[in-house]
């Protein structure tokens, strides 16, 4: 884009201008996209997992995608610190400029290094959420240990009733059923007595 300027002015003033125009230009074109950029810090193993509230491994069972963040639905099958369920879930930022992880696909076993009191945690580019791979494993089981593997909970148990614990029933209703046969028998024989007048 060419910017003219009136001729009055001095040539020397001119080009003054025109380099303001320029380099505020170019500083706006910089700044833009610095401004969108993820501005955490990377760390080192240690540091990565002093500050995070939960380290462990798990497979992606799911992702839900929203407007500003994506939600993973996992199974935890290892833990290295904070107490973690079986089954949870961990939402990172959609875009990569957010320090978003990425969308993992489902199936894939990731090492989650998040934040988070309880789920869901917490995870992003710079605290080391990552694919699961040997070596950085056991990096981390040589700082956390060899952590625990999380189990599944266990299935419902059947509730038992024995019949000595059932209260006993009513005289009442032991009654009804001998009641009502004598009630019948007697209309029987009433019925057979008056037959029987008419012969």
């Amino acid at each position: 884009m060419s910017i003219r300027l009136p001729s009055a002015l001095p040539r020397v003033l001119r080009a003054l201008l025109a380099c303001v125009f320029v380099v505020g230009g170019l500083v706006l074109a910089v700044q833009a996209p610095a401004a969108a950029a993820c501005t955490c810090q990377p760390a080192d193993a240690e540091r990565q997992t002093s500050r995070a509230d939960a380290v462990f491994i798990g497979t992606v069972d799911g992702v839900t995608r929203g407007d500003q963040q994506l939600e993973m639905a996992v199974t935890a099958t290892r833990a290295y610190k904070g107490t973690v369920e079986r089954s949870t879930t961990v939402t990172t930022a959609t875009q990569s400029t957010a320090c978003g992880i990425g969308e993992p696909e489902v199936g894939t076993d990731l090492l989650f290094i998040v934040r988070g009191d309880a789920p869901p945690y917490v995870a992003n580019s710079c605290d080391g959420t990552g694919r699961l791979d040997p070596d950085r494993v056991a990096q981390i089981e040589g700082i956390l240990g060899t952590g625990q593997a999380v189990q599944p909970p266990p299935p419902p148990t059947a509730t038992r009733t024995l019949v000595e614990d059932s209260p006993p029933a009513s005289l009442a209703r032991l009654a009804a059923p001998g009641g009502a046969l004598a009630l019948v028998g007697l209309l029987g024989l009433v019925v057979v007595g008056r037959l029987g007048r008419r012969a």
